[in-house]
């Protein structure tokens, strides 16, 4: 052991003194007799970093933040509070005043929001604020953002939607500042049934503040919508009265895409019948021919195509609805109600068009592809002024269709690109659920009162804050919910700039405007500032003030000539054919009467000459809205009765009913249709022929969707058989 021991001395000394050697050495080397050694290096490592540091410091140019030190004691640059505050979509007046106050004199928030409109007040706050003042909620109409309206009946919906209309329409008025109105569009739609229940547009009271109120409808149904629309209840006597036209496109209007939307095609479909294929390729050869594309064209293609045998029905099935919504012109074939003089797409700033397609011949999938073109339409010339679009009751036709999620993914499309169109849109339902993704994208949610927890859920998937539950409590959100007054809504917006606060995000002292981020408000809407048309219609009220009653409608009719019958085409031999004439004469003949059904009286004069005798009131009764009323009874009667298939098989007491309801309807005198035997039998055979008509379509169109999963395979079977004919025959002239 001590030999071990002694052995490792040596080695201790040694190591100790080579550390003490490097120790020496490295305190010599930094003596000051050897410092000028390194004095050059140490020089030109601080000419390399301060090149290195003005190389970069060009960079801090790019960067926000740089006049933090001008702002002392403040969370926020002035840049960026600004910036923040006239970019929020919504506001309260306490945060105005912070901005104003805290912003240089040079500044002024009047610039920062030059445009925004009064949506409601707090009424969270109790005795939080200093002033009622404060607790006032705007709406920034300068800044693009769209916002999510839900709730039960009855809740407020509407009353919301056209609150933001006005706020973004009405200039000058008492609830904001407008100096630059938006053009504005509402999509609707209802069940139609007829004219005494179907549910006008709300919006369309917004006439009353002399904003242009032009509604496009169906021309089949325009006779119903003018009565409904030039009697809108609880419209200020004297108020200017909306415009109903019929919705009509233009030839230069339907572009390859339009046109395929209207006969229903859809390009990306797994299984197309052949017949469709046939149209894409005509569409297709017309787009690389590299002319414009017109309809006048693509009809002629059509008509000189060959088709197989049982292909052209459907086809011209697709092409109904198209050839119905566009312009008369010397193609039209039927009479039909003209064309506007004006120009219906014109879009001036603060005006609203209202596109109802409210019809019994139009189903909620074809009002769907009718919104797509006109909404497209629509945002045409955004950049004349900003725009806005609104959907009204979107539960009745955004549906799980396809024609609806193609809208639903339009108005997607729009709402991303919302900064770049400036284009805000508005969605009003009482089903949340149709369409989640919508309100994940909405800027603002308003959420009115409802009862269903299925809603809720929906809500707390797409909805920051709509999760949060309080501590020790479960569904407090839901019953705060069910518990809103009509009137009041649950306000979710991340961006709004809603309470000012003490203490900035990074940590300092002083006051800042705090984002609602994943909290919401409780907030009441404001009063209207137009006439109110939503009002629910009480007992009382109906005995008070009874309906107004259908006035009678002028509508300009497009005139067709009839073609020859029978027994004249003799005489008829070497003329033109069918010529069109359009006539800026009123319908007090009528749509079905101005040209001659099967024989019976080319004209209506004698009827609304003997009309005119029997007419309570001023004026004369069109024989058209006869008509038209029997036609709609008749449909309605057929749709709950399929057994009521004609109005002269039913028994003489029935006819009674029927022609006294119709007498009713119109406030006709008593037996105004049944002591006139021209006018009743003229009737009978006019419904007649309208259910036989109708019947045979909607066969037509139940055995076309029936066939058309297997559609494609008969037509190939039908084209196999045709190639195997067309074979034999060649073979046979070989033989030959």
């Amino acid at each position: 052991m001590r030999t071990a021991k002694g052995s490792l001395a040596p080695a201790r000394m040694f190591f100790g003194s080579q550390k003490l050697f490097a120790k020496s050495f490295w305190r010599i080397s930094r003596s000051p007799a050897n410092t000028s050694e390194n004095k050059e290096p140490a020089a030109s490592s601080e000419v390399t970093l301060g090149s290195r540091a003005s190389t970069y410091s060009k960079l801090l140019a790019f960067m926000d933040g740089g006049a933090a030190d001008e702002q002392q004691n403040s969370g926020l640059p002035h840049q960026e509070l600004a910036q923040d505050f006239s970019n929020a979509p919504i506001y309260t007046v306490a945060v105005d005043k912070f901005v104003h106050s805290v912003l240089p004199p040079g500044e002024q928030t009047s610039e920062l929001v030059p445009q925004y409109g009064l949506i409601g007040s707090r009424v969270d706050l109790g005795g939080a604020t200093a002033s009622r003042e404060d607790g006032l909620v705007i709406g920034n109409v300068n800044m693009p953002w769209s916002a999510f309206i839900c709730g039960s009946q009855g809740a407020g919906k509407s009353h919301t939607l056209c609150c933001l209309l006005e706020n973004s329409l009405v200039a000058n008025n008492n609830a904001g500042a407008l100096p630059h109105p938006l053009a504005g569009m509402v999509l609707h739609y209802d069940s139609y049934s007829n004219h005494s229940t179907t549910q006008v547009c709300e919006a369309a009271y917004l006439c009353s503040s002399d904003i242009p109120v032009t509604i496009l409808v169906s021309p089949s149904n325009i006779w119903a919508m003018k009565r409904l629309y030039s009697n809108l209840p609880g419209l200020p006597p004297g108020s200017p009265q909306p415009k109903v036209v019929p919705l009509y496109l233009d030839e230069h209007q339907l572009n390859v895409s339009r046109i395929l939307k209207l006969m229903a095609v859809d390009p990306a479909a797994d299984r197309t019948p052949l017949y469709m294929e046939v149209v894409m390729n005509i569409v297709r050869e017309m787009a690389m021919e590299g002319s414009a594309f017109t309809y006048t064209k693509f009809r002629k293609r059509l008509a000189d195509t060959l088709w197989v045998k049982g292909q052209e029905t459907p086809l011209n099935l697709r092409l109904q609805l198209l050839d119905s919504f566009i312009t008369p012109s010397p193609m039209t074939k039927s009479t039909r109600p003209a064309a506007s003089p004006g120009n219906i797409w014109a879009f001036e700033p603060g005006s609203l068009t209202i596109v109802d397609l409210s019809d019994p011949f139009i189903n909620s999938d074809d009002a769907c592809t009718l919104f797509s073109i006109c909404l497209s339409i629509f945002l045409e010339e955004r950049h004349r002024c900003g725009r806005i679009v609104a959907l009204d009751e979107a539960h009745k036709f955004l549906t799980q269709s396809g024609e609806a999620h193609v809208l639903t993914n339009e108005l997607v499309s729009v709402i991303r690109q919302q900064r770049h169109t400036g284009t805000r849109v508005v969605i009003a339902t009482q089903e949340p659920t149709l369409s989640p993704e919508l309100i994940a994208l909405a800027n603002a949610t308003f959420v009115h009162r409802f009862l269903s927890p299925s809603w809720y859920d929906v809500l707390k998937k797409h909805l920051a804050g709509a999760d949060k539950q309080d501590p020790g409590s479960q569904n407090s959100l839901f019953r705060t919910i069910v518990g809103l007054r009509t009137g009041q809504a649950l306000l979710f917006c991340p961006t709004a700039q809603m309470d000012v606060v003490d203490g900035s995000p990074g940590g300092g002292g002083a006051r800042w405007a705090r984002p609602l981020n994943d909290g919401y408000i409780n907030i009441r809407i404001r009063k209207r500032l137009t006439a109110d048309g939503g009002k629910s219609i009480m007992a009382a009220d109906i005995f008070a003030n009874p309906a107004p009653q259908p006035a009678t409608v002028d509508v300009p009719m497009y005139l067709v000539e009839p073609a020859p019958k029978d027994g004249r085409k003799c005489r008829a031999k070497g003329k033109k054919s069918t010529k069109s004439k359009e006539s800026a004469a009123s319908t007090s003949n009528g749509a079905g009467e101005s040209v001659s059904h099967n024989g019976e009286m080319s004209r209506g004069e004698e009827l609304d000459e003997a009309l005119q005798k029997t007419v309570t009131g001023k004026g004369s009764l069109a024989f058209q809205d006869i008509i038209e009323d029997g036609k709609r009874r008749a449909l309605c009667l057929f749709h709950s009765n399929s057994s009521w298939k004609s109005l002269s098989s039913r028994s003489k007491g029935e006819k009674n009913e029927f022609f006294k309801a119709i007498e009713n309807g119109l406030k006709l005198k008593p037996n105004t249709i049944s002591s006139n035997a021209k006018l009743k039998n003229r009737l009978i055979t006019t419904i007649d022929k309208h259910l036989k008509q109708f019947r045979k379509v909607h066969q037509t169109k139940k055995r076309v969707k029936e066939n058309v999963g297997k559609g494609e395979e008969e037509e190939t079977e039908i084209v196999k058989k045709d190639e195997e004919r067309k074979a034999e025959e060649e073979s046979g002239k070989r033989q030959t």
